[in-house]
């Protein structure tokens, strides 16, 4: 060990002084080092250890935060401040409005403002919002709240996913985002129990439960947000929980995922490339339609399930197990697309599931028990499908400005789908939400459409360069084609 520790100190000597050799041979010298896959294998366990825990806590809360609402009303609090008609719908969409409006900027200054300083920022600013939601005394002081709380929350989810793309590999990075998207449906076991317990506290300090979930979950938003901030690192070079030859392989690892992960600065050219290239268009489409079954099914599961019958406290109550199949599932599905290094046979089949659940939803089965395994149905693809498909786009797109700027786009177009998801559940509507359930398969179809038009175009794509002769491929390097579009890249499937 000790003569390693002495190379490692030679080496990153040698690669800092500046102007003995270029930077692209700086890299290659780098890349060319072989890593011992047992120290490899401890690293990344040790990044998991640091970085899973703080994305997943994040990610559930955001999940929290945002869905509590449907937990909020049927908990009373559209009958306290006297929602309108349609009001529950209006305040799920609206949050969502500032939600798009932000995501795109945010992901293009993260790398500007820091991780360390944004992330824990913004999570800070939303906790307060969401405590003072349990003050609101009217229905316009709840969707002043929804606004605010979307525009600081627009940050996390891509920041996080682009976080994560510069400390993990490729091939390391759809359980990761696993770890990530599975605790939105966590969020759920936790939202259904948590609300179940809040509840009860009807009455106390004369408080409504409703008031008391808010509060109480806000509370702790804000004490998240304050521990987060000693806990991210900017760059593995800034992560104190790495020592000097761990930093040194990290420095390896991410010059052997040059093409993937290099970062020349802002740059228009690479916002170009992303707002140019059809299929990053074509994978926001996708996950919109693929977003509007999400938040849909995140935001009024609760009500939907209160609906069959049950009361408000025991509607919460079976969420949990319904959320809890949800997360299971995304596991398991993740666990076999890294094994076998697949996404789209993954994808697809779970798809199906979703489709078949909200058949059975709409056909609407004359006992609760067929309604409930239309809710496990319907849920056993949603949050895999949406989660996968976004990492799937982020090993797709090389270069960190522009898979920041696809990223940011795919998510900005996705979820204007919390926009039409809140509109399609209507209180109007109960207790078979019809419309709700038939619009939410109808874009589930066309998503299930578009995800296997983006297969066939990125196996061409493959394809494609798997056919190049020596000619070619000089012609590509000549040209100074880099990134995604250089014939060394494969896209994976």
């Amino acid at each position: 060990m000790a003569a390693k520790e002495e190379q490692t100190t030679i080496e990153v000597v040698d690669l800092d002084a500046k102007g003995e050799q270029s930077e692209s041979a700086h890299i290659e010298a780098l890349a060319a080092n072989e890593l011992d896959k047992d120290e490899e294998k401890h690293l990344v366990w040790k990044l998991d250890r640091h970085i899973a825990p703080v994305a997943m806590g994040l990610y559930l809360i955001a999940f929290l935060d945002r869905a509590n609402i449907g937990n909020a009303a049927v908990g009373g609090m559209t009958e306290d401040l006297n929602f309108p008609a349609n009001g529950l719908s209006v305040a799920t969409s609206i949050f969502y409005v500032t939600y798009v409006i932000f995501e795109t900027p945010a992901t293009i200054l993260l790398r500007s403002l820091k991780p360390k300083r944004l992330i824990p920022a913004v999570v800070i600013i939303w906790g307060g919002i969401s405590l003072a939601n349990g003050f609101c005394r009217n229905y316009a002081q709840v969707l002043a709240c929804r606004l605010l709380l979307g525009m600081c929350e627009a940050a996390l989810s891509p920041c996080l996913v682009l976080y994560m793309t510069t400390f993990y590999r490729r091939e390391e990075l759809a359980l990761r985002l696993c770890y990530l998207y599975m605790s939105s449906a966590i969020s759920g076991v936790l939202g259904g129990l948590i609300a179940a317990g809040f509840l009860k506290m009807d009455g106390l300090q004369g408080l409504r439960g409703w008031q008391w979930l808010y509060i109480i979950e806000g509370a702790l938003t804000i004490l998240v947000g304050i521990v987060v901030f000693f806990c991210i690192a900017n760059t593995y070079q800034s992560a104190r929980y790495l020592n000097e030859r761990e930093k040194w392989m990290m420095s390896v690892r991410q010059a052997q995922e040059a093409a993937f992960n290099h970062d020349d600065g802002f740059s228009w050219a690479e916002i170009r490339k992303a707002f140019t290239d059809p299929v990053i268009w074509l994978s926001g489409f996708v996950q919109l339609g693929l977003d509007v079954c999400l938040y849909g099914y995140s935001t009024f599961l609760v009500v939907i399930i209160n609906q069959f019958g049950f009361d408000r406290i025991a509607s919460q109550g079976i969420t949990a197990p319904v959320y809890f199949f949800c997360a299971l599932t995304y596991l398991v599905g993740a666990l076999i697309s890294m094994r076998y290094s697949v996404r789209y046979f993954v994808l697809l089949p779970l798809a199906i599931v979703t489709a078949v659940g909200y058949a059975v939803l709409i056909g609407y089965p004359p006992t609760v028990g067929g309604q409930l395994v239309g809710c496990f149905l319907a849920g056993a693809g949603i949050y895999i499908c949406v989660g996968l498909h976004v990492t799937w786009l982020g090993q797709n797109v090389a270069g960190f400005r522009k898979r920041s700027v696809s990223v940011g786009l795919q998510q900005t177009v996705g979820n204007t789908g919390g926009v039409v998801a809140g509109q399609i559940y209507r209180s109007v509507d109960k207790p078979r939400y019809l419309i709700g359930h038939g619009v939410s398969l109808a874009f589930w179809v066309l998503a299930i459409a578009g995800m296997t038009a983006e297969y066939f175009i990125w196996r061409s794509r493959n394809a494609a360069r798997d056919r190049m002769t020596a000619e070619e491929k000089d012609e590509v390097d000549v040209a100074g084609i880099t990134g995604d579009h250089h014939y060394s890249f494969r896209y994976a499937l």
